[in-house]
């Protein structure tokens, strides 16, 4: 990952007020407040930089001999983390055990001789998060402080929608609102400053074509509306620094194709999180898991929370002790979470807590293992499709069993999921060996292959002459379930699977036969039953499910094509199967001809010939 000089999501802190730019007035404001009195409130709504306006302009306004400053987050709880910053500082070890809060910042301003500014960060999360004990010990404690008259100044620093719930607050400390600043999104003309200054800066070094590019930037970041969230501008920032990084030369340069190349900022918001669960996808684990766990940070109100590593790993502990470190490294390094104290981890910022909260997760993850079985000694099928049990040696369709099983399983939008594709490529043995044994491991799942001998059954006799009542059992239950179809529960989520659903079309012409197929495939979905139904058909049969469409509304949008493999894929499908059986090959030229004496005259390979040649092989 190209490294960028721009904060990003990061508030600024003392180490940045070279490149803090664009509220010198706010800060000048805040800096004269502390002078007239020991609390000040900082509001704003978020995305703002309150924190920066604080850790960054106000400190920055002052000497090192004039400043202590600590900053406070409530993590567990407030009080308690209170007391654990102030013990941090107390390097000389001059806290009695039973020292209360105002001691030790008595005993702290003894030891450094300087006036000590607790800062309360995110104070909202006391809300959040708190209960009302934690927050009449807090209030306590700071009526207590401030009548103490240390050399102390408290700044709590909260977002404003939050600024209702310090009612009880102002009740026990009344002048909790006599100086206050509100930390306004920027102006244009401040954001145009930012931008000019930040690049220009030594520590920056990247070239501005012209004036017009900052407002150019400005106008992608406010969508033409209003003023500018400073999270926002970072973001884009950055994410400018990176692609003109890749574009080599001796300078990074930001002009009006670059900006225009990357985008709206909601594009770039989604962007950044799309791109970091992709490379987590290409290095730890599935999309869907990475999303599912990140959403653990973040509170049903859509900010963010820190939660302790030990929490995190009872919330998920399907996965194990060492992928929860994993994905912890990955989303550290990847700049989407950080570390605090106490082994507590938090999102950098409410915005991307936000975007989690409006992205829907596909929900239950795939099982990653499928029953051990007895297999055969050669992997090769002859002419069968490969059955659940041979699930350990179907390779080559990963992709594709893992997107069906989030059709199948995790949009629930749509009960129906419509698998097609031409013969030869596979479809029931993505079924059998790869969908079924890892759907049945969580529901009762059923398969039927559809034939000339199952429609002269009793069953379908009745099945074909009338239609389904609504308060009976569905016969298409009693159909994959036999005599238990009454004594499952209606709520019991079932899959059914019919496949070669071309057969129905070959061998049943009467259309009001067909139709009352219909009608019973409807009664399985009609709500009452939780079933999902996955329907398995030739390509060249797709256009006769036009009038299954008017008894299932949407059952041709939620499809899935299963195509041919190509050469690379089909390769390591038989190099793996040949290291089952321990069968090596002499050189490529043999794969070479191996793949020539399967392809079809169009270059695709089929599977059913592949099967058939490679079992004969391996018998000879």
């Amino acid at each position: 990952m190209t490294r960028t000089p721009f904060k990003f999501l990061d508030a600024y802190g003392k180490a940045d007020t070279e490149i803090f730019f664009g509220r010198e007035g706010e800060v000048e404001l805040l800096y004269q407040m502390s002078f007239q009195t020991n609390l000040m409130l900082v509001y704003g709504v978020s995305g703002t930089g309150k924190t920066s306006l604080v850790q960054c302009g106000l400190a920055g306004k002052f000497e090192s001999s004039d400043l202590f400053d600590i900053t406070i987050r409530r993590k567990n709880n407030l009080n308690d983390s209170f007391c654990d910053e102030l013990k941090k500082h107390d390097l000389e070890g001059a806290f009695e055990t039973d020292f209360t809060p105002d001691q030790m910042i008595h005993s702290l301003y003894l030891d450094y001789l300087r006036p000590i500014y607790l800062i309360f960060d995110q104070f909202e999360e006391l809300f959040i998060l708190g209960s009302p004990q934690e927050e009449a010990v807090f209030i306590k404690t700071v009526k207590k402080l401030l009548q103490a008259e240390l050399p102390c100044k408290l700044i709590i620093v909260i977002r404003e929608e939050y600024l209702g719930h310090l009612s009880a607050f102002e009740k026990a400390v009344p002048q909790i609102f006599d100086k206050r600043l509100r930390v306004e999104p920027m102006s244009r003309g401040n954001a145009k400053k930012v931008i000019i200054n930040t690049l220009q800066n030594d520590k920056v070094k990247v070239v501005l074509s012209d004036d017009m590019v900052a407002e150019t930037i400005i106008d992608k970041v406010t969508e033409g509306m209003g003023r500018v969230q400073l999270t926002y501008l970072q973001v884009f920032l950055d994410k400018l620094y990176r692609v003109a990084s890749l574009r080599g030369g001796p300078e990074v340069v930001f002009d009006q194709d670059l900006v225009n190349e990357i985008g709206r900022i909601e594009d770039v918001l989604r962007d950044f999180l799309d791109e970091q669960l992709d490379v987590f996808a290409q290095e730890i684990d599935s999309r869907e898991l990475g999303l599912k766990w990140l959403k653990l940070f973040v509170s049903d109100k859509g900010t963010k929370i820190p939660i302790k590593r030990q929490y995190i790993e009872r919330a998920m502990p399907e996965l194990g002790r060492l992928k929860h470190f994993n994905y912890l490294q990955f989303f550290v390094n990847h700049r989407i979470l950080r570390p605090l104290d106490n082994d507590q981890y938090e999102l950098v910022h409410d915005s991307l807590a936000l975007k989690l909260s409006q992205t829907k997760t596909a929900g239950l993850p795939m099982p990653l293992q499928v029953p051990a079985q007895q297999l055969p000694a050669n992997p090769f099928l002859n002419f069968s499709a490969y059955e659940p049990e041979m699930a350990e040696l179907f390779f080559g369709r990963e992709k594709e069993i893992r997107e069906l099983f989030d059709k199948v399983v995790n949009d629930t939008e749509v009960r129906t999921t419509l698998v097609f594709g031409p013969i030869g490529v596979g479809k029931t043995s993505l079924i059998r060996a790869g969908l079924i044994p890892r759907v049945k491991q969580l529901f009762r799942t059923a398969y039927i292959a559809l034939s000339r001998e199952l429609f002269e059954q009793t069953i379908f006799t009745e099945i074909f002459l009338k239609p389904p009542k609504k308060e009976d059992t569905p016969l298409l239950l009693t159909l994959f379930f036999g005599v238990d179809a009454p004594s499952i529960a209606p709520d019991e989520r079932k899959v059914l699977i019919f496949d070669q659903l071309e057969e129905l079309f070959i061998w049943i012409p009467e259309t009001t036969q067909l139709e009352l197929f219909y009608r019973h495939l409807a009664h399985l979905l009609d709500g009452n039953h939780n079933c999902d139904l996955v329907l398995v058909i030739r390509d060249e049969f797709f256009a006769n499910l036009q009038d299954l469409e008017t008894y299932i509304p949407g059952i041709l949008e939620e499809q899935m094509r299963v195509k041919y493999l190509d050469k690379s894929t089909t390769t390591d499908v038989i190099r793996r199967n040949l290291h089952y059986a321990a069968v090596e090959l002499e050189d490529d030229k043999v794969m070479e001809r191996i793949l020539d004496n399967v392809m079809e005259g169009d270059g695709k390979i089929n599977l059913t010939f592949l099967q058939l040649y490679m079992h004969k092989l391996l018998s000879t």
